[in-house]
């Protein structure tokens, strides 16, 4: 029988592996809980722009109120309420505002409005704002603006409030609410999202008295911040965390596909929300005008199918000469809606992700597993360069990682842990998966294995081992924080590089008996004193520039996407429902099969460099099962279809290769895959 490079069953390694498979058992009841908690979380809401869609209505002559009417018949459920701000009262109507200088101008030029004559009575006082309004807006203004900006920046003179601060911060102070601002949305059928703004001088009380102005308008309102800020930023977030929760509110936290769009001071409100937090994603008007319409509603479905995302925040669709017509916007609208029962999912109000309370002892196994895990992959790589350590010195390590563990947990510190740990199994397990699995010896006169049917039965045995590792991962991450994506699995860098030279340093020794590390460390001296030739400098060159691309695209903030690449994404959609991860189909996948057939056949030179190459694919399925933002479901699903399409890219490319050597050679023992090779390649795999 062919020999394996690894041994993880020898000895006392099998009590470790025992208690590796009890931390996948325990990992798997944990998934299996996040998994009927996310089969529950079913709900889609898709909220309308207000103010943008009544500018398209008004733009082409419409009632607002009609349009908005056929929008909810369409499919939309929500609208979004931007609080009242002097500048769009005045847009309104409803009040009139000038600086001291404005008016010191009109007076001048003998044009007052006669509403501020009195005010020069009195004489102007420079770094004031004068406002004009009907008695009802006016005591709102008056309330609104002692509130936030505090009484002594306020005075009320007959019908006229002097507000002092600059014109250009007084005009855009957020105000709040009245209630005729929700009434008539709600009389059309939509649920109103309040969409609130930060004040940089927002004092505690100024916030209590928002929010007490808010608590007359009702309960149970989802909240939406406006520009790059959560309200009470930087040092109110804690307060305005219980304000909101005081009024039952529930927090929409948007999507940062970005570091610059992620809003400031979000993470730590959403913390003190948990669990009253629901994941928004929105287009900009800038992305909107140059995406097509159905890219665009293919980037608000994979939200919901790939990232829990509940909340479609919709603006009307626009190009660079302006708005499209309202028709084409219902029509997206009735799309959004289609597109997501497509996905499984319903229409309406969308409520907060429950959070996930898993049984201790299920964690404190897994990690325990974890530890397992992580020791019983250092083991076989210190053996693997020529270090001698004695089981007993693992079990001590064991036990005092199980000391840090229990610890930690008792301490509060059990989630960063956590972290570290799924990050362990995540950079060991690959590369060891695929080394124990591709036979790397063979016996004098042995027949050759097939090369199609080991090349399948390794990467699916590699597979089905990184998903138990990815499952893991999940088990040990899989909690509220992580699920919301306010927490994220860290080191995704580092668990892309690591089974590579895992697997490296394992197949290297892939045709040297065992010795010791000096051994090791003067083959490697002595390999690397090789002459470098023009073809290997150019296959490390762009190998360096694939490794660079790998690691920029990996993690939260990477590079975008190819257009070649987004419309193979949207094919594989289309096609499979589950989009499988490019990395994992296209390249680990194929690439780890003709690993393993290069050795069935005895090609010793190509196993190292394709299995290295194959790893990817195993960390990307780790790396798959590490995004708890995504559903189980779809994360099994794209998984077992990366497998199944990179098994036939694999064998394809398998078959081109063996025709193409065969026509090569120009000998007809070479068409076989399992022809022995020439005498000087038999030496080598002897």
């Amino acid at each position: 029988m062919p020999t394996r490079l690894v041994d993880l069953t020898s000895g006392s390694r099998r009590w470790l592996l025992a208690i590796a498979l009890v931390g996948v058992l325990a990992a798997g009841a944990i998934s299996a809980a996040r998994w009927r908690l996310e089969a529950g979380y079913q709900t889609v809401e898709i909220v309308l722009d207000g103010p943008d869609w009544q500018a398209l209505a008004l733009r082409e002559g419409l009632n607002p109120n009609a349009l908005l009417r056929e929008a909810r018949t369409r499919g939309a459920t929500s609208v979004s309420v931007y609080e009242r701000t002097l500048k769009r009262m005045a847009d309104g109507g409803e009040a009139v505002y000038l600086s001291a200088m404005e008016l010191a101008a009109l007076a001048r030029a003998g044009t007052i409005p006669s509403a501020f004559e009195p005010v020069l009575d009195g004489g102007l006082r420079p770094g004031v704002v004068y406002v004009s309004a009907g008695p009802e807006m006016l005591g709102f203004l008056e309330d609104a603006f002692s509130g936030l900006l505090g009484v002594w920046r306020v005075h009320r003179s007959g019908q006229i409030l002097e507000v002092a601060g600059l014109r250009e911060d007084v005009e855009e102070t957020g105000l709040g609410f009245l209630p005729q601002d929700l009434a008539g949305y709600t009389d059309l059928g939509l649920v109103p999202v309040l969409r609130l703004r930060n004040y940089a001088g927002l004092t505690n009380d100024g916030l209590q008295r928002l929010f007490g102005r808010l608590r007359r308008l009702g309960r149970d309102y989802t909240v939406l911040f406006e520009f790059n800020e959560v309200l009470g930023f930087e040092r109110l977030i804690d307060e305005t965390a219980a304000a909101l929760r005081g009024v039952a509110a529930r927090y929409a936290r948007i999507e940062a596909l970005s570091e610059r769009r992620k809003q400031r001071g979000e993470d730590r409100l959403t913390a003190q929300m948990r669990p009253h937090v629901i994941r928004l994603f929105s287009l900009t008007p800038e992305e909107l005008q140059v995406l097509p319409v159905s890219q665009a509603r293919e980037k608000f479905i994979r939200g919901i199918r790939e990232r829990n995302i509940r909340l479609l925040y919709v603006r009307p669709l626009v190009t660079s000469a302006g708005m499209i017509g309202s028709q084409v916007n219902l029509e997206f609208i009735e799309s959004l809606s289609a597109g997501v029962r497509g996905a499984g999912l319903q229409v309406g109000r969308a409520a907060p992700l429950p959070a996930l309370d898993a049984l201790p002892i299920l964690r404190l196994l897994a990690a325990a597993g974890a530890l397992a895990v992580i020791l019983l992959s250092l083991a076989v790589v210190v053996e693997a360069i020529g270090i001698s350590v004695s089981m007993r010195w693992w079990w001590v390590v064991f036990a005092a990682t199980v000391l840090i563990t229990a610890a930690a947990f008792v301490a509060g510190g059990f989630t960063l842990w956590r972290k570290v740990l799924a990050l362990g199994v995540a950079s060991m397990v690959p590369g060891v998966a695929a080394a124990a699995l591709i036979p790397v010896r063979q016996t004098a006169g042995e027949d050759r294995r097939h090369p199609a049917r080991h090349g399948l039965s390794v990467l699916w045995l590699a597979s089905f081992v990184a998903m138990a590792a990815g499952v893991m991962v999940a088990g040990l991450l899989s909690q509220w924080e992580f699920m919301l994506a306010a927490d994220v699995f860290a080191g995704v860098k580092l668990a892309q590089v690591a089974p590579v030279l895992v697997a490296v340093i394992l197949l290297w020794q892939m045709d040297r008996s065992p010795r010791d590390w000096r051994q090791t460390l003067r083959d490697a001296w002595a390999w690397s004193a090789h002459p470098l030739l023009l073809r290997y400098a150019i296959a490390a060159v762009v190998v360096g520039v694939a490794a660079v691309v790998l690691l920029a695209r990996s993690g939260n903030f990477g590079l975008p996407l190819l257009g070649a690449e987004e419309r193979l994404r949207t094919l594989a959609e289309q096609l499979l429902v589950a989009r499988p991860r490019t990395k994992e189909f296209l390249i680990g996948h194929p690439a780890l099969l003709l690993a393993a057939a290069a050795a069935a056949m005895g090609w010793r030179r190509w196993v190292l460099p394709l299995a290295a190459v194959g790893v990817i694919g195993q960390a990307g399925i780790i790396n798959s099962f590490s995004h708890l933002h995504t559903p189980l479901l779809y994360t099994l699903w794209r998984t077992g279809n990366a497998l199944l399409v990179g098994s036939l890219l694999g064998l394809t490319a398998m078959w081109v290769l063996i025709a193409a050597v065969g026509r090569l050679r120009r000998g007809p023992h070479a068409l076989h895959p399992n022809a022995e090779r020439g005498a000087g390649s038999g030496r080598r795999a002897r």
